[in-house]
């Protein structure tokens, strides 16, 4: 992996929201930009460890849950950053879902009387993307099928991993969804990813391949269960 920016200090204007492991892939079909490594914090489009929608609050969590599984070498380990000017309309999502996702509002905590929790040294800023909370889930623009829309409309342009450059581009791309009414119906905030380029600790499993948008079998049952426990008839 080229790498861009070590990682920082959190800026005092984002907050950490949560930690996760995935694998990048390269994803065929569906509206989405062109690349063979695509990263994102939503489950919907890759595979996260040890199953979809495994969020974390600290590193050390997201590592000892994966410290015993099969793990791809492309797995890595994640950071989810936000600006706080947008986390609140993210944090009322979840708890509106009635399925709250303990992990992200430990993180996001306004009332904590500690430190909000930074993440550890060593990791590479990536680019920004924009996700929302619904059903449980965290989603991304682009498994609302937008990126094109946003191309013709906006003029955006995403990295090699389907990441936008800038938290600019990132704020204009949330406002711009939220202003639709043929996305998910969630509030659409930037957010910043950094990854630890260090393969985890677990037993080796084989890598990825290409794949159609959804094809792995773990977010497919993923998925209906919950839409079982929902009493709806199919995926969110």
């Amino acid at each position: 992996m080229t790498p861009n920016h070590q990682s920082r200090p959190t800026p005092p204007d984002t907050l950490l929201a949560g930690w996760f492991v995935a694998v990048p892939e390269r994803v065929t079909g569906g509206n989405l930009p062109p690349t063979e490594r695509l990263t994102t914090a939503s489950a919907c489009l890759i595979d996260q460890l040890p199953e979809d929608d495994s969020w974390f609050a600290t590193a050390e969590e997201a590592r000892a849950a994966c410290a015993l599984l099969p793990i791809p070498a492309a797995a890595r380990l994640y950071a989810l950053l936000i600006p706080a000017d947008h986390a609140a309309g993210f944090v009322a999502d979840i708890r509106a879902s009635g399925m709250h996702e303990p992990a992200l509002l430990s993180c996001l905590d306004e009332n904590r009387s500690e430190p909000a929790p930074q993440p550890t040294e060593g990791g590479t800023e990536l680019g920004w993307e924009v996700i929302g909370y619904d059903m449980g889930w965290v989603h991304t623009w682009l498994c609302n099928d937008l990126y094109s829309d946003a191309v013709r409309e906006l003029g955006v342009h995403t990295d090699e991993r389907g990441l936008l450059p800038d938290r600019h581009s990132a704020e204009r791309l949330a406002a711009w969804a939220n202003a639709r009414n043929d996305t998910k119906p969630v509030t659409w905030v930037p957010a910043r990813l950094i990854e630890w380029d260090t393969p985890l600790e677990g037993l080796p499993a084989p890598a990825a391949g290409a794949r159609n948008v959804p094809a792995s079998p773990s977010r497919l049952r993923g998925l209906f269960r919950r839409s079982a426990e929902l009493g709806t008839a199919g995926p969110p």
